[in-house]
């Protein structure tokens, strides 16, 4: 009797990984009925998020840093609910402490950092998270950023 050989293939898996700002891109997700307000500044509202991912099997979360306020109207920014929020790094060391193996990227711009100060966040964040931080790199153009560190 002859056999066949079975030709196998890996199993292949797909990668996810979530963008948070922090809790939603859209400038008026607040205004929707069930929104939270307050999300941008409740460590308990993220920390939420961020379990419901590690949970869902995404690989990794990604939180985006801005290093000047959006340039628009002040009436525009009062009804904006994404002017600002929590410090990623500091966000991040945080969550750290409350997930067990979710990636964290945090950005952080070259442009105004010396190397030093970079390297070390992102060592404090490896070490505190075990090994689970990563660096999106990035660099700065904005004129409202340099004002913010004293440069043109």
């Amino acid at each position: 009797m002859a056999t066949r050989a079975v030709e196998t293939h890996p199993m292949k898996q797909m990668h996810l990984g979530a963008f948070m700002r922090p809790v939603s891109i859209h400038t008026a997700w607040w205004r929707h009925p069930t929104s939270a307000p307050e999300a941008n500044f409740s460590l308990k509202h993220l920390v939420h998020c961020i379990q419901t991912l590690e949970r869902g099997k995404f690989d990794t979360l990604f939180m985006a840093d801005h290093l000047a306020v959006a340039n628009m109207p002040i009436d525009a920014l009062k009804r904006s609910g994404t002017v600002t929020s929590f410090e990623p790094f500091t966000l991040l060391s945080a969550v750290a402490m409350v997930t067990e193996r979710i990636g964290l990227i945090a950005a952080a711009s070259t442009t105004y950092d010396a190397p030093y100060h970079i390297a070390r966040r992102f060592a404090s964040l490896d070490h505190i998270s075990g090994g689970r931080a990563g660096w999106n790199i990035v660099t700065t153009s904005k004129p409202d950023a340099a004002r913010n560190f004293s440069m043109t």
